[in-house]
This record gives C-alpha cells, structure tokens and sequence, in this order.
C-alpha cells in the first residue's frame, strides 16, 4: 500500500484548517449601476450553480467593510484551490459529480447540523486521514449516501428543501418515487444518472421506510447498524474546488460496518459484496499500521453487540479477506 509523504499530509491539515475557519463572506464582489448609483453585491459559486447577495450602495461603509472582508476571503480560497490541486496529484478526489454534491451539501451547513457521509463516497475521502492511497479509491462512483440520526436536520437557510440543494449541484436532480406514492422522497437523481440517497439510523422495527425528513421535505431510509456507524464523526475535507468541509464516520466503525455489510447481502448482490469486501480489508491494512488499537477496540466492541448481528458476520468477513 503507497504511503502518502508526510509534506503532503501536513498540507492536507494546512488546508483542513484553512477551510474550517473559512468565513461565509467568501465571494466574488460585483458592482453595478442603477438609476446612476453604484450597488455592490456578492456573487458565490456552489455546485454548479451561481448565487447573489446584493450589499447595498457602494459608498455605504458598512457595505464597503463586508466587500473587503470578501476580496479577502477570496485571496484565501484561491490559496486553498491551489492547496488541493497540488493535493490532488498524489491523493484520488472525488469525481466532478460527487464534489458538486458534497460542496452543495457543505455550503447548505447539512455536515455541521449532523450529516454524515458514508459507503463508497466515504471509502475516497479517508485517504489522507489513514496516510496512505486506497485500493479503488479512483474508481468512479454515481451515487452518494447521507446519513443522519437527527430527524430534524435542516440547511442553513430556512426553507431550503433537499431538492433546492441539491440543484445548485446540478439543475437537472429531481426526486425519485417510492413504493408509497405520498412518502417523502428519500433518492433523488440528476440527468446523468448521479443518485443520492438519504439513510438514518433503525430504531425499531416498526419505522416508516421512509422516515420523514420534514424540515428538507425528504425522507430517510432506516438501516440496521447505521447508529453506531455515525456515532462520533470526524471532519474531512473532500479535494473539490477550494475544498469542502465534510463529516465522515470513524475510519475503524466504517471498516467494521463494511465488514459486517458484506455477510448481509442478498444472493444479487455478490459484486456489492466483493466490494465492501475489497474497502474493508484496504482499510484494515491501512489501520492495522497507522492506529492498531483503534480498529481493534472497534471490533471488540462491536463483536461484544451480539452474536448474530455483529460478530459473526464479522468473523466470516475476516475469513474471507484472510483467505483471498
């Protein structure tokens, strides 16, 4: 497995601390003239889609300080954008369709109120957090999924639906039916075939699939496991752009889970299976050398959880990945 230079990893933490303390001023300033008075206002690009926050009168000292604050802030991203492009020669990012999504997903605040990235999308981001180039990580992947235990999860902006957001990705997502006609959507799916899927936690057997997400007007598919899976994220930042903050599950939970998610399959879906196979036995090597005790006190605890559900599905994994 390629070890990734620690320079490089010292860069990736630069630039993780260069974007959490990014302020939402960052802009481009636009000026235009109505009726002979000069206006300013702030131009930002998200996903694919461009937004606009008029200032006020260009003579205002108020508005003059906020224009500044963004000239600046603007002068720090394109440091940033330089900081991931020099990342994105060693380390795999994601594809241009994923880093619209998480950029829409981090601009709209849904990472900082509780979202958290999980399946393939997370397997590409640990890369720089484990100090070492995954196996599959440049493999392209059309979908996304988001996880959430906070039924309440809203975007920054009040009213912003899951659709509104994800449309300054790309303009041409809608929602996809479910198998109840009136159920909140939990899929949505833009022109080119890119799927998001919203997931929550199980909490009894008895939920509603899917469970609603009122505030997004969404709903979110209640899967086995997902809560432990979530439980105390870390932050990442996914090499899109000028980098967008992001929450992922701890690296020993996730590969735990894919360890157990690969016994659970159904018959028709051997190749799913292989695959969480394949990310669950890079990330033990990878852990295995950067943080031993972290992935084995993750499957003591998990394994300590129940025979059936977690430990033996476990152990049949760990057979599996040791025999190929």
């Amino acid at each position: 497995m390629q070890r990734i230079p620690l320079n490089i990893q010292t860069l990736y933490a630069d630039l993780q601390q260069q974007v959490a303390n990014a302020s939402s001023d960052e802009a481009t300033v636009v000026a235009t003239t109505i009726g002979g008075i000069r206006y300013l206002r702030l131009q930002r690009w998200v996903g694919a889609s461009r937004t606009i926050e008029h200032l006020g009168r260009a003579d205002d000292p108020d508005v003059i300080a906020r224009a500044e604050a963004a000239r600046a802030e603007m002068a720090r991203r394109q440091e940033r954008r330089r900081l991931v492009s020099t990342l994105r020669r060693l380390i795999p990012g994601p594809s241009p369709a994923l880093g619209r999504v998480l950029d829409a997903f981090a601009h709209a605040g849904l990472f900082r109120r509780g979202a958290v990235l999980v399946g393939t999308a997370a397997y590409q981001a640990y890369a720089p957090l484990l100090g070492a180039i995954l196996p599959a990580a440049t493999v392209m992947t059309q979908d996304a999924d988001l996880a959430t235990a906070d039924l309440a999860l809203t975007g920054d902006v009040e009213g912003d639906s899951m659709l509104t957001i994800l449309r300054r990705a790309a303009s041409s997502f809608s929602a996809l039916p479910g198998l109840v006609s009136k159920a909140p959507p939990s899929r949505f799916r833009d022109g080119e075939g890119f799927v998001v899927d919203l997931l929550t936690p199980q909490r009894r057997r008895s939920d509603r699939d899917p469970m609603p997400l009122a505030a997004l007007s969404a709903g979110a598919t209640p899967l086995q496991h997902l809560d432990w899976l979530i439980e105390e994220p870390v932050p990442a930042v996914a090499l899109y752009g000028a980098g967008a903050a992001i929450m992922l599950p701890r690296p020993a939970r996730f590969t735990v889970h894919k360890l157990i998610l690969a016994q659970k399959r159904g018959a028709h879906e051997a190749a799913k299976s292989q695959k969480d196979l394949l990310q669950a036995g890079s990330l033990l090597a990878a852990l295995r050398e950067s943080a031993p005790f972290e992935i084995e006190d993750a499957l003591e605890e998990a394994c300590s959880r129940g025979r059936d559900g977690w430990a033996r599905p476990i152990e049949r994994s760990l057979v599996q990945i040791a025999a190929a």
